[in-house]
């Protein structure tokens, strides 16, 4: 009876948060995966940030745009223009961020961060509207310098998941 007693303790305990944050989870890659639904237009935006002192290292922005753009010719979406985002804050924004920063023993440690902004209401501040990032993708990563190209690759491959995250509801 002991044992009984001990065994559904470490059941309520240990397993049953287990269980449900799992689930919790799942919820939220649906949410983020429905969020993409019926969108027909976004605008693309890349920005890259690092230290001064990493000058040597270059991560063309441009470059960066051109391959999430290739990852993305296939979705029946248009894509607005940089001056045609700059005339509303309320058009939705495929928003790639890649922070560097120098490393330990000279290497280059990275992030890659992409994030679907669009247009949100919040109905518990007066129905005020604004933005709000309802997708993203995530990365992290060392590299040497030589290899600092990786970084740009490897960034744009996160709009594949943003690609079959889209596909998948529409």
């Amino acid at each position: 009876m002991i044992g009984l007693k001990y065994l559904t303790i470490f059941f309520s305990i240990f397993l049953i948060p287990l269980l449900s944050s799992s689930g919790y989870a799942q919820n939220e890659v649906l949410r983020e995966q429905n969020s993409l639904y019926g969108i027909s237009e976004f605008g693309v935006v890349v920005n890259v940030e690092k230290p001064g002192s990493l000058d040597k290292i270059s991560i063309p922005v441009d470059s960066v745009r051109k391959l999430l753009l290739e990852e993305l010719s296939s979705l029946p979406v248009t894509i607005l223009e940089y001056e045609t985002l700059q005339q509303s804050d309320q058009l939705p924004i495929l928003y790639l961020h890649i922070n560097i920063i120098e490393g330990m023993a000279g290497t280059l440690s990275f992030t890659g961060q992409l994030m679907f902004y669009q247009p949100a209401k919040l109905p518990l501040n007066n129905d005020v509207r604004t933005m709000a990032s309802t997708w993203h993708d995530s990365f992290i990563g060392v590299v040497t310098p030589d290899l600092a190209d990786y970084i740009t690759s490897r960034s744009a491959r996160l709009a594949s998941n943003f690609r079959i995250d889209y596909e998948s509801v529409n």
